[in-house]
């Protein structure tokens, strides 16, 4: 029998996502932050029990009780490393869905893909670092819950674009310190063991001077300090603007970090917003610390436009596979 082509099963290697809306990951003064879980281990997941603002209204007969918890996977379910992703929002606040379709093909790939909801400055009144606090919380949680997720704990990933880039690598960085600890299952790290940031202003105290080093446009009322000042902090700043810049910089928690994982930055050299400068002056300081760091330069691409290339999901996929 002729055969004009023979093509290669990707059996071993790919799966089909499945997907579980809205699980409740942490409880905050009036309301719950969920997330939205790809996986790669069909059919949904349950979800376990968790105690919510419906409580009252449960123990009132005013709405239905939840179902009775589900039972953890059995030890011969597999175990897939775990990706948390944090949307960028210009750190308003965002809500994890937005982050649903770009994910899919990360859990076909055979990682289990929790895109996060969290707090923001203009959504809950909350400045930077709260959306840290939720991403360390997220992680707890996924930890605490391991069996019923099918997650592997020693192989833990943060992704995030923009706003959401900056938070997870200063996230991957800043330990478990109480400033960043609130909420449950403080008994879990919330280490990572690696960190992928889409076009991330990562140190914003030099946003002003590498925007106009590369020749882009000032943002509204730049001069001398950057628009991301009143995003990360409306008004808290206050008459120190300098000092709360620097708390939010990156390239600041290098020297004193405890966990140093590998970075992979993807950055379009098109981008209005965010200079090419940030990210590689974060990768040049952790490279000198002793950690690990790539750049991927994507010629045309900006700001969350042309950056979601089929060549990029292969690099991370190919970068997360060999770190976690």
């Amino acid at each position: 029998m002729y055969y004009s082509r023979v093509f290669y099963s990707n059996a071993k290697t790919s799966w089909r996502a499945s997907y579980t809306p809205d699980i409740v990951y942490a409880n905050r003064p009036g309301k719950d932050l969920k997330l939205q879980l790809l996986s790669p281990v069909p059919p949904a997941l349950p979800m376990p029990p968790r105690k919510t603002y419906m409580t009252v209204l449960q123990e009132q007969g005013r709405v239905p009780r939840p179902a009775a918890p589900a039972q953890p996977a059995p030890d011969k379910a597999p175990r897939f490393p775990l990706i948390v992703s944090v949307p960028g929002s210009g750190w308003a606040g965002a809500e994890g869905t937005r982050h649903v379709p770009a994910m899919v093909q990360l859990a076909e790939a055979g990682f289990v893909v929790a895109s996060i909801s969290y707090r923001g400055v203009y959504q809950d009144d909350a400045p930077f670092p709260a959306v840290v606090q939720d991403v360390k919380e997220a992680i707890r949680y996924l930890k605490a819950n391991a069996d019923i997720y099918h997650i592997d704990t020693d192989r833990i990933a943060l992704l995030g674009d923009s706003s959401g880039g900056q938070t997870v690598v200063f996230a991957s960085l800043c330990g478990d310190g109480p400033e960043y600890s609130i909420g449950a299952n403080l008994d879990q790290t919330a280490d990572v063991n690696a960190c992928v940031a889409f076009y991330a202003p990562v140190d914003p105290e030099y946003l002003v001077q590498d925007r106009i080093a590369e020749h882009k446009d000032l943002r509204f009322g730049e001069d001398p300090y950057p628009f991301e000042l009143h995003e990360l902090f409306q008004e808290t700043y206050g008459d120190e603007p300098e000092k709360y810049l620097q708390s939010a910089g990156c390239s600041r928690l290098i020297p004193t970090a405890k966990n140093l994982p590998p970075f992979l930055f993807i950055q379009g050299d098109d981008d209005i917003w965010i200079p090419m400068a940030q990210d590689e002056r974060f990768c040049d300081n952790i490279r000198a610390a002793g950690g690990r760091a790539e750049m991927i330069k994507i010629a045309g691409g900006g700001h969350g436009l042309g950056c979601w290339t089929p060549e990029v999901y292969d690099q991370i996929i190919r970068f997360l596979k060999a770190y976690l």
